[in-house]
């Protein structure tokens, strides 16, 4: 059964999730080894994961920072602790310079707080929407162990390389999609003003139109007179699908079926495994508990078929199994290369090393299926839209053809 939980951690941060046990008794006792105390506790009924109108209309672009932005202000950030400048000071100093309103604001409060006398994982938390639970645990970590400097490293290498995985990935299926919308355009602008055009040089003939024409302008006609109702109803179509993808249910059955897809169910499994385990090893390097260092892991990890595995191993961790165990729960969407890695890396005491030299493999291996598979695209789409344009024009030009094979006959 699987349980959904609100409550709140021993650093007295509220949290929500779910976990999976057989009655109500196990559900508490695992949230116990977790650390948290539920405040609310009951059956998962599988609704809407998470439902805000104003992310939903604005499709979650309106954050106080990007991913770009959070890259540059890490840097900036340990660049100045390198420099022995004060935390306080450091805030300081990049609030001056931010440009973006939200994110100065943000930057202004938390130099305010940790001048006051709070702790800057403490602080950074009352911010959620710029700084990620991975964030502030490292910097939770790093600033037990006094190694705040070497902490805020870890993440900035971190954000790098899931920046670069991620531009790599959109890429790759950014291409596809915008020579798909082209093609539609070209092929509107064909059937709407050309194709009527040069129907009118047949209007006045009373010949017998091939037929293979008749049906291009028949369809021409056709395409003109729903056009509307077409885009209006593509239009509904795509805000119902991101309506449905808040819906825990069909997302979790979407994202299974996406990670099988040929061609780029591949590249996107690969990129989902290089981020999990970069992350995991990035929080097991910076001390962060390992059971905190899953609950992490589950919340970052965006595609659901491979959330479920992580959130299974963090049961089967709890449970006292190791993370090869639990990982090969998944079935085939971990590649026994990575469990074995894992479970090296479990026996030898070397687990963040193993876990960044999988992330680095998948790496490169996602650089190798985002080359492939832009040099089988681009060339077999621009063949594609060559041929059906190819089609509509001969279609539209065979009247003449035929006619000028009459007069040579002659």
């Amino acid at each position: 059964m699987r349980f959904q939980y609100h409550g709140v951690t021993r650093q007295k941060e509220p949290v929500s999730g779910i976990v999976e046990a057989n009655d109500e008794i196990e559900a508490r006792l695992k949230l116990r080894a977790m650390q948290i105390r539920p405040d609310k506790l009951g059956i998962a009924t599988g609704r809407a994961v998470t439902f805000d109108l104003g992310k939903f209309l604005t499709f979650g672009f309106l954050k106080p920072i990007d991913l770009k932005g959070l890259m540059l202000f890490t840097k900036q950030f340990s660049s100045l602790l390198d420099s022995g400048v004060p935390v306080v000071q450091c805030f300081d100093i990049l609030a001056q310079q931010e440009q973006r309103a939200s994110f100065k604001k943000i930057l202004t409060t938390i130099k305010t707080d940790v001048e006051a006398g709070g702790g800057l994982a403490e602080s950074l938390g009352k911010h959620p929407g710029a700084f990620s639970e991975f964030f502030i645990r490292i910097v939770e970590a790093g600033e037990v162990s006094g190694t705040l400097d070497k902490s805020i490293r870890r993440i900035g290498v971190q954000l790098e390389k899931l920046g670069r995985i991620k531009s790599k990935v959109l890429g790759a299926l950014l291409y596809p999609m915008i020579t798909l919308v082209v093609a539609t355009v070209v092929l509107g602008f064909l059937l709407i003003k050309v194709i009527p055009e040069v129907s009118k040089l047949y209007g006045e003939s009373n010949s017998e139109l091939p037929e293979l024409t008749q049906t291009v302008l028949a369809f021409s006609h056709w395409f003109q007179d729903n056009v509307g109702a077409m885009c209006a109803a593509l239009f509904i179509f795509a805000l119902s699908f991101a309506g449905m993808m808040r819906v825990e249910s069909f997302r979790q059955g979407w994202d299974r079926f996406v990670v099988r897809v040929p061609l780029f169910g591949s590249l996107i499994r690969k990129a989902a495994i290089a981020r999990f385990t970069r992350t995991l090893a990035t929080l097991v390097s910076s001390g962060v508990p390992l059971l905190s260092c899953f609950e992490i892991c589950v919340k970052l990890t965006s595609n659901f078929a491979i959330r479920d595995i992580v959130a299974r191993t963090s049961l089967a961790v709890q449970e006292g199994k190791s993370i090869a165990q639990g990982l090969v729960l998944g079935g085939d969407l971990f590649p026994p290369m990575v469990i074995h890695m894992v479970n090296i890396g479990e026996m030898s005491g070397k687990l963040d090393e193993l876990l960044n030299k999988v992330a680095d493999i998948y790496d490169d291996e996602v650089d190798d299926a985002v080359g492939a598979l832009t040099g089988l695209l681009q060339p077999a789409m621009i063949v594609g839209v060559g041929i059906i344009i190819a089609f509509l024009l001969i279609s539209m030009y065979l009247p003449i053809f035929q006619l000028a094979e009459k007069v040579s006959g002659q």
